[in-house]
Order: structure tokens, then C-alpha cells, then sequence
């Protein structure tokens, strides 16, 4: 191909009118397929290298609905990196970790206690609904929310 070829427009004209599926942009060197009347690179993202067989579970969902709703940018970034699912499991796993740690915590210090189950059932539940909610806001606040 000569080098006017090479800007020319008519080019990919010619080959719209020749039927072609797909061609090569001499430009770039980048390969194209042809959806009706426009060229769509052929780009694919490369799947992401990642031994990691944890779970993303609940924390990570939030921080993912998180950062696609009111972070793309980030979302999109890290997406892009293949650090995203990496992140949404250390996030689930910190999350669990926190909530395993500060429930019994924060039980003792409310003296929410077994004595307290076997005496009055409703207010031990009442309390340790209390707690749980409490904990999910501070995870919120800090891991989710950041």
C-alpha cells in the first residue's frame, strides 16, 4: 500500500463496498471486524492472571456497587488494571474479619451475655440486632464508603 493510500478515506470506502468483514487499519496495525456500516477494533482485554479463589460475598459487592455508582473512574481504573477483584475480596475478608472481632466486643461491653439469652430471649435479640447494625455501619463508614 503506497503512502497516499494510506490517509485515504476512500480506502475504507472501497472496502465497505467490497463486502469486506474485515481488514486491517494500515494506520495503527490494529485488526477490525465490520457491524453494518462501522469498523470495531478487535480489542479484548486480557483475562487477569488471578490464583485467588476467595470469595468477593457481601462486603465486596457493596464496595463494588460502591465504586461503580459513585466512583466509575476508580471502578473503570481498576477494572482496567485487573485489580478489581483482588480488591473486592481483601475488602470482603477485612470486613469479616472486623465483624467476627467487634460483635462479641461490643456484646461484652453492652453486657449482652448468655445469662441474658436464657433470662429474656426478645431483648438479648433485640440487643445483638442492635450490635450487628451498628457494626454494619462502622464497616460502611470505613471499608465500603471510602
Amino acid at each position: 500500500m503506497s503512502q497516499e493510500q494510506k490517509y485515504d478515506i476512500n480506502y475504507y470506502a472501497k472496502l465497505m463496498d467490497e463486502g469486506a468483514e474485515t481488514m486491517v487499519n494500515p494506520e495503527n496495525g490494529l485488526t477490525y471486524h465490520r457491524e453494518g456500516d462501522f469498523w470495531i477494533p478487535n480489542i479484548v482485554l486480557e483475562p487477569a492472571e488471578d490464583p485467588d479463589d476467595r470469595p468477593i460475598g457481601y462486603w465486596g459487592n457493596k464496595r463494588r456497587m460502591y465504586l461503580k455508582e459513585h466512583r466509575p473512574g476508580l471502578y473503570l481504573d481498576m477494572l482496567m488494571e485487573g485489580t478489581l477483584w483482588k480488591h473486592l475480596r481483601d475488602v470482603n475478608q477485612t470486613a469479616e474479619e472486623r465483624s467476627e472481632r467487634m460483635v462479641p466486643e461490643m456484646a461484652k461491653a453492652h453486657g449482652v451475655t448468655e445469662e441474658l439469652k436464657r433470662r429474656d430471649q426478645m431483648k438479648w435479640v433485640g440487643m445483638m440486632n442492635n450490635i450487628k447494625a451498628s457494626v454494619d455501619e462502622i464497616i460502611y463508614a470505613e471499608l465500603i464508603y471510602v
